[in-house]
């Protein structure tokens, strides 16, 4: 059933709290969801921020090497077969260079700084306790999201924050179009993080889930969740739990 003011029920009552957010974190981890990608990322507290992989892909540091390199096996090959390759050759190599020139200019630019600001944050020594719940924009297949309540509250405790993750590649394709959606993370849906480095650059922080740190791509604080664009974006990520309350009663 759709609202004709695009709010659910649980908005229009004032209702979002860390009962209706955790069930639906509950509710939707019981869907065949997209698989969690397997294996850890190498721990950022040990090496520079570039051997991450998130960071890497995120800054363009990825996409310039893998260019760099491209750039380089076709001159090789060039070199080795001789000129009667150019007419063949002049496309990738052109692409490699515009690619490369793209990773270069992420790196250099927000994006790049972005990522050295977020290993800062994650290597920050001061620590904030935080209850979450983990749900997906849209329910299935999407990016996860991480709503954050505090510690020391109750069921009735209101999110005081919000974090959109970077969203992370399918370990395999399982099916036509499978690569395009982000994997679940391989946490549990409800549980307690660690928020490190919150004046470190990124100004919610940096999660750490069972020593993992889970790279936030957008945050949204007290201020903005009262906002017309928090209460929308709540109001979508509930939107499927207001639907099933309403059908049960």
């Amino acid at each position: 059933m759709s609202h004709d003011d695009g709010e659910s029920p649980a908005l229009r009552s004032g209702a979002v709290t860390y009962a209706v957010v955790t069930a639906e974190a509950r509710r939707q981890a019981a869907l065949p969801r997209p698989a969690a990608r397997r294996g850890r990322e190498t721990d950022v507290r040990t090496v520079r921020w570039w051997r991450v992989r998130t960071l890497r892909s995120f800054s363009g540091l990825s996409t310039m090497l893998t260019a760099l390199v491209t750039m380089c096996l076709v001159l090789a090959l060039c070199l080795r077969f001789g000129s009667w390759i150019l007419p063949d050759a002049w496309y990738p190599l052109l692409v490699s260079v515009a690619l490369a020139v793209y990773g270069a200019y992420r790196l250099r630019g927000a994006p790049g700084a972005t990522a050295r600001a977020l290993a800062s944050a994650a290597c920050a020594s001061g620590l904030v306790p935080r209850r979450y719940a983990l749900v997906y924009d849209p329910p299935w297949g999407g990016v996860a999201v991480l709503v954050l309540f505090p510690a020391d509250g109750g069921d009735d405790a209101r999110p005081d924050a919000v974090l959109e993750l970077v969203p992370q590649p399918q370990p395999w394709r399982r099916f036509l179009g499978a690569s395009k959606r982000p994997a679940d993370l391989p946490v549990e849906p409800v549980g307690t993080l660690e928020l490190r480095g919150s004046a470190n650059g990124s100004p919610m922080g940096v999660p750490w889930i069972d020593g993992q740190a889970y790279w936030p791509k957008r945050s949204y604080g007290p201020g903005e969740l009262t906002g017309q664009e928090g209460r929308t974006m709540m109001a979508r990520l509930l939107a499927d739990a207001a639907e099933e309350e309403e059908v049960d009663s």
